[in-house]
């Protein structure tokens, strides 16, 4: 495994050294393997301790690959997470725990698939 925080006394043979490593790492994160979607999301007010949640499809998704997702507007101390589903499919969900219930209105959510290594 590589350690990838920088050390704690950079010199430049060192510092070569973290950003060799740090490029191996990520060369093999299969960027190049991303999908990409985005959909309208309507929401309603959520209260607190409740969540929302929006199924984006995104094909090729598959359980087990990494999902990032984005909101077109400022979440308001919303928790938002996103995770695929089932194939195809990303459930992004806005979370609620404010003390108080929040309107977001209509927003964009963007997710990207980053596909697990094989």
């Amino acid at each position: 495994m590589i350690d990838l925080r920088p050390p704690p006394v950079i010199e430049n043979i060192e510092l070569n050294l973290w950003l060799s490593d740090f490029y191996f790492w990520l060369s093999n994160l299969h960027l190049n393997q991303m999908l990409v979607a985005s959909t309208t999301w309507d929401m309603a007010s959520i209260a607190d301790g409740d969540e929302e949640a929006k199924d984006v499809t995104v094909t090729g998704a598959a359980l087990g690959d990494y999902v990032l997702a984005s909101l077109s507007k400022d979440v308001a101390d919303l928790v938002l997470t996103a995770q695929v589903t089932a194939a195809d499919t990303v459930t992004c969900s806005l979370a609620n725990n404010t003390g108080g219930a929040i309107d977001l209105d209509t927003a964009t959510v963007y997710v990207m698939v980053i596909k697990k290594s094989h």
